[in-house]
């Protein structure tokens, strides 16, 4: 019989940003493919791709017990019909809740790809600390539970997901991200003048979006004249969103350009000679993994899964977390190189070529797929 595989995520936008090779490779390989997610205006898009789909309201605008039973109970009821031999769930809440109904369905392998640990292992807030103490205490039993398992895109996750119990090479593995199309994304003949500085992602306050307007003040009180474009929309059902004031406020102000929510990202970087993004915490950016196929110079915070792809004066520069002084000095001194950023742009465009490619990543992430499975 032909062999079942279930993609769960959240959206079905970013299914067919990220997940969609994924699902590719598992057709390509004799799977029969189905994705369970909250459903905008692109299911008929992915049904096209072969892909059956199951709808799932994740929740997104507050997060409560009664909600979370009913999206574990929604699972459940999808993986006992589909009686799947893997399940693959993607980010830390849908781990959290498709875990737990996995464990209490017919679902034989479980993988669960965390891209970050997100606002819950980086507030301190008293929200965060209870959903980090809820996560890390199920985390540890999803440890002793033969069907689960973990994968990371960063050595700092590793150890942290160690920690709770799961073994390297057994039940927990590392795969840098989700691999970047060097085809599509590649370099321009030339660095564009004068310099654009561009921020790629939700206009979330852990992103470092607070610190790239501080940073923009700062820039214009010295007289630096540089443009920042920020490629992104608002999310209005995230406590962590800035809103549609903040941006007309900015704009107002001369500090940023408002792009807003764009899909020719590699055309975008193209027009670009530095790509930045001062999160708080990732898993991998796929922002500056694409940034660095398009040969571009990087600078990031200092922090899990930024630090793997950004190496600090080899292509690009690491700051320290929220200091947008250290971000605007930085910004400062890349645009007004043009050889660094080519120096830099350069360098990571060969870690892609040579580690981080998406057919490099697919393969590392389906010999994972293969030893769990077998």
């Amino acid at each position: 019989m032909q062999p079942k595989a279930l993609i769960v995520v959240s959206e079905d936008w970013y299914f067919l940003s990220h997940r969609l090779p994924l699902a590719k490779r598992l057709k390509a390989e004799g799977y029969d493919v189905a994705l369970a997610c909250r459903f905008s205006d692109k299911r008929a898009e992915i049904e096209n791709h072969g892909v059956r789909c199951f709808s799932v309201n994740f929740q997104r605008d507050g997060i409560s017990p009664l909600k979370a039973l009913k999206t574990v109970s929604a699972l459940r009821a999808i993986y006992k019909q589909e009686r799947p031999d893997l399940v693959v769930h993607v980010a830390l809440f849908t781990v959290l809740l498709g875990t737990i109904a996995a464990i209490f369905s017919p679902a034989k392998n479980v993988l669960n790809l965390v891209t970050g640990l997100g606002f819950s292992f980086i507030s301190n807030s008293l929200k965060a600390r209870v959903i980090r103490t809820v996560v890390s205490i199920a985390f540890r039993g999803f440890a002793w539970t033969k069907k689960v398992n973990m994968l990371v895109q960063n050595r700092d996750d590793l150890t942290l997901m160690s920690g709770f119990g799961f073994c390297e090479d057994r039940n927990l593995f590392l795969v840098r991200g989700s691999g970047v199309d060097a085809v599509h994304f590649y370099p321009a003949p030339a660095l564009p003048q004068p310099p654009l500085i561009t921020f790629v992602g939700r206009l979330l306050w852990a992103k470092g979006v607070g610190e790239i307007i501080e940073a923009a003040r700062l820039l214009k009180e010295r007289g630096q004249d540089i443009r920042i474009a920020l490629v992104g929309d608002i999310d209005a059902l995230n406590p962590q969103s800035a809103s549609q004031d903040d941006l007309e406020s900015w704009q107002a102000e001369g500090l940023v350009e408002c792009w807003g929510r764009r899909t020719d990202i590699a055309d975008i970087y193209r027009q670009s000679t530095v790509a930045l993004l001062p999160s708080w915490r990732e898993g991998l950016p796929k922002s500056l993994l694409e940034a660095a196929a398009c040969g571009l110079a990087m600078i990031a915070t200092d922090v899990p899964g930024c630090r793997e792809i950004v190496r600090d004066q080899e292509n690009g520069l690491l700051v320290p977390l929220q200091d947008s002084v250290a971000l605007a000095n930085a910004m400062e001194r890349l645009a007004n190189n043009p050889a660094l950023c080519a120096e830099f742009g350069a360098a990571a465009r060969r870690f892609v070529d040579e580690e981080l490619n998406d057919q490099a990543i697919m393969d590392k992430t389906m010999s994972v797929i293969h030893q769990i499975t077998a």
